[in-house]
């Protein structure tokens, strides 16, 4: 006679043996092909892995083991009514690895509605995805045009800088933690880093001249702080030793930088870093986050026509360099900080014959991962995933929006100090992006 089945209990049981026996390194082999929510999932049914001292590994295989994903933005029409124009706003993560989207955060969101065009029966217009030239977040462009009112401004840790309409939130999506920023809309937000010294998080914004002001005026923004506190010398002493290198140096900060959405940096160490931007001339842009001091550093070659993206790679800065619609990418990296030299690790060629979907569309190609993996966006609502020898490894297709390639997030579920008991005042809103997954 055949035994029955076991039931769940002893189904557990056997699992927290096996938890409890398995050696380390099975373990950590076993969390690092699982997302950060099913391992958070496996500890919740299983008792073993509750104490912290089981789930020490689990949270060290994610944190180190986990290699950062690229964020892809899209929408989709979410009701097919023609009077209930329902949009929803989607941000997934690409595993490079597996070629599979997952989702992190999803809104859900009425369409601009006009209700005296609606009395005729005209159908309200779409909302249409935002550009790169263009930002303008929850705000009418014009002819009913509306850009997507929730926004991924940074990453990094695996935080994410997130604003829905003129609401700002520093959220861990793996623990769907959160903690309320001030409004920053009325600033020009360009970046998120940790302070090392201190262990905070902290915002890098600008304010434009106004009120009669001279300079343009940056500030920093502890999370947690309800007011942003003012750099007042951004530019280090030994670049005002001389009064030319003096009025370069702080026309150039006058001016600004582009938002961190259109140019993220990349913290390495102390030192937060901007790909090239015209408006610096071309140089790149280093804060050191220690002494709240701006300087510039050389990249590689005079980089003035093409798109460029900075990433980390093997504990270095590296830098992609890419154009509209050209085959060939190049992938930088800096092997010696103090003396910036450049070396080109991959010339990557796309090859755009044997690839019929490149064929009679704009596309956008990106370098997103040490390894040379790169991204394509094409105006024809497909993504296509590439290696550094070009060959196609799989394309994705989106219904009704081109997908546009986002930070990149390296997920966690190590213990933040700024999700502890936090401090949450009666004007403060849980977001909603979570409601959805």
């Amino acid at each position: 006679m055949a035994e029955p089945a076991p039931g769940p209990e002893p189904r557990q049981a056997d699992a927290a043996a096996f938890f409890r026996d398995a050696p380390p390194r099975v373990v950590i082999e076993i969390t690092r092909r699982l997302p950060a929510r099913s391992v958070l999932r496996l500890r919740s049914v299983c008792k073993v892995l509750r104490d912290v001292t089981s789930y020490r590994p689990l949270l060290a295989a994610v944190h180190l083991l986990h290699p950062p994903q690229p964020l892809i933005c899209f929408g989709l029409n979410a009701c097919p009514d023609r009077y209930i124009r329902l949009r929803d706003y989607c941000v997934e993560a690409l595993d490079l690895r597996s070629d599979m989207l997952r989702p992190i955060l999803r809104f859900t969101d009425n369409e601009y509605y006009d209700f005296i065009e609606n009395i005729v029966g005209a159908d309200a217009p779409p909302i249409h995805a935002f550009s790169k030239d263009h930002i303008n977040y929850g705000e009418e462009v014009g002819d009913g045009e509306h850009y997507p009112r929730i926004t991924v401004h940074a990453s990094i840790d695996g935080l994410l800088l997130v604003s829905f309409i003129n609401i700002w939130y520093i959220c861990n999506p793996a623990t769907r933690q959160w903690v309320a920023l001030p409004d920053l809309s009325r600033c020009t937000v360009i970046g998120l880093y940790a302070h090392i010294s201190s262990g905070e998080y902290r915002v890098l914004v600008y304010t434009d001249k106004d009120d009669g002001a001279t300079w343009t005026r940056y500030y920093v923004l502890r999370v947690g702080a309800e007011q942003a506190r003012g750099i007042e010398r951004p530019i280090p002493p030994p670049a005002t030793t001389g009064v030319g290198l003096l009025n370069i140096g702080l026309g150039l900060l006058n001016i600004g930088l582009d938002s961190v959405s259109l140019s993220p940096p990349v913290q390495l160490r102390c030192n937060l870093h901007w790909p090239p931007q015209e408006r610096q001339g071309y140089r790149m842009l280093v804060f050191d986050t220690e002494a709240e001091v701006f300087s510039w550093m050389s990249s590689p070659n005079p980089i003035r026509e093409g798109s460029t993206q900075l990433l980390e790679m093997d504990r270095k800065l590296a830098m992609s360099v890419s154009k509209n619609g050209r085959p060939t990418l190049e992938l930088w990296r800096l092997e010696d900080y103090r003396n910036e030299i450049w070396v080109k690790i991959y010339q990557i060629r796309i090859p755009v014959m044997e690839i019929p979907d490149l064929h009679y569309i704009d596309w956008f190609p990106h370098v997103v991962s040490p390894e040379g993996d790169v991204l394509i966006e094409c105006s024809n609502k497909l993504l296509l995933h590439c290696d550094r020898n070009g060959n196609l490894l799989r394309k994705f297709q989106f219904r009704e929006e081109a997908p546009l390639v986002r930070h990149t997030l390296k997920e966690t579920l190590l213990p933040h100090a700024i999700f502890v008991a936090p401090k949450i005042t009666d004007g403060d809103v849980a977001p909603p992006f979570f409601e959805g997954l």
